[in-house]
């Protein structure tokens, strides 16, 4: 018992002599963190100095503290915000700091968390970025920003069902709100699922009220379900601008190779040449497979594929 009472007051004295440095799972990632930023010429200075020499030191608690001050004392200093962010960030605890934002309300206007999001976006911080954007989905004002940027993001790394998710969750409160309609639009396609691409190209034709450029999902859709005169007759009444999109003359050249035995591309050619202009570098000849002998057998190939 004596050498029990020994053992536990000499682990004591080391706790303490540490100043509680524990160990922990994210240690190293803390020690070593080079995001954390200073600021100079403020009065967040000092405080913003010693949150980051706590956190890099793992005294949590007291770093906790320092972090939660500092930004009482200085709400607008965007470099806190995004040092407790870090903070949070790097120890996984993602809740415990969506509960504080949570309660700390920040406005919609509020140039202080525009900010922060800009700054994150610069420096390509895009997970703290997403960590940040769930909690503010949860202030009042924020939901439909938040929800529609972390679609997009979704989005754009290819995470169809997250990115679908929040797309809904837009789409239930504001039914015909038309960059989720783009983006569920967008969605259907890389999913194959023709039959609701359709329903969301509809909903985008009664939505839209500047960007009319719908047509391609109308082309892509009926094409796909082998409604080639229905695609050929949207592909026809497009917009100018959406003529000259790659994506849009591909479907547009397909539907009319399976159409007919010889197409013409009068049509196609002045948007495929302003294409061109813009940087596409397919020759005539690959692009439109009548146009060389070797083309023949892809358009025989698609019209065995379609007929």
């Amino acid at each position: 018992m004596k050498f029990r009472i020994l053992d536990i007051l000499f682990f004591s004295f080391i706790f303490i002599l540490m100043g509680c440095r524990y160990p922990i799972a994210k240690q190293e990632d803390l020690e070593s963190d080079s995001l954390f930023l200073e600021v100079t010429g403020s009065s967040a200075t000092e405080c913003n100095a010693e949150g980051i020499r706590l956190s890099k030191t793992i005294q949590l608690d007291q770093a906790e503290q320092v972090w939660d001050k500092c930004i009482q004392t200085n709400p607008n200093e965007v470099v806190v915000h995004l040092n407790r962010l870090r903070f949070y960030f790097l120890l996984d605890e993602y809740e415990l700091l969506k509960q504080k934002i949570a309660k700390e309300t920040p406005s919609r206007s509020s140039v202080t968390y525009t900010n922060i999001l800009k700054e994150l976006e610069v420096r390509l911080r895009n997970d703290e970025r997403v960590v940040l954007l769930d909690a503010l989905s949860r202030v009042k004002g924020w939901e439909l920003y938040s929800y529609e940027e972390l679609a997009n993001y979704y989005l754009q790394t290819g995470n169809f069902a997250y990115a679908e998710g929040y797309f809904n969750q837009i789409l239930e409160v504001v039914p015909f709100h038309e960059n989720a309609l783009y983006g569920m639009a967008d969605i259907q396609i890389q999913k194959g699922n023709w039959y609701s691409l359709l329903d969301y190209a509809k909903s985008l034709e009664v939505a839209t009220k500047k960007n009319k450029e719908f047509h391609f999902y109308f082309v892509k859709a009926n094409y796909e379900l082998g409604r080639y005169e229905e695609a050929l007759k949207w592909a026809e009444s497009a917009t100018a601008s959406e003529k000259t999109q790659i994506s849009f003359l591909e479907v547009w050249r397909d539907t009319l190779l399976v159409l007919k035995d010889f197409p013409r591309w009068d049509g196609l050619l002045p948007y495929y040449r302003k294409a061109v202009e813009k940087g596409f570098g397919i020759p005539e000849s690959t692009f439109f497979p009548t146009f060389s002998k070797e083309g023949k057998d892809v358009r025989k190939a698609s019209r065995s594929g379609r007929s």
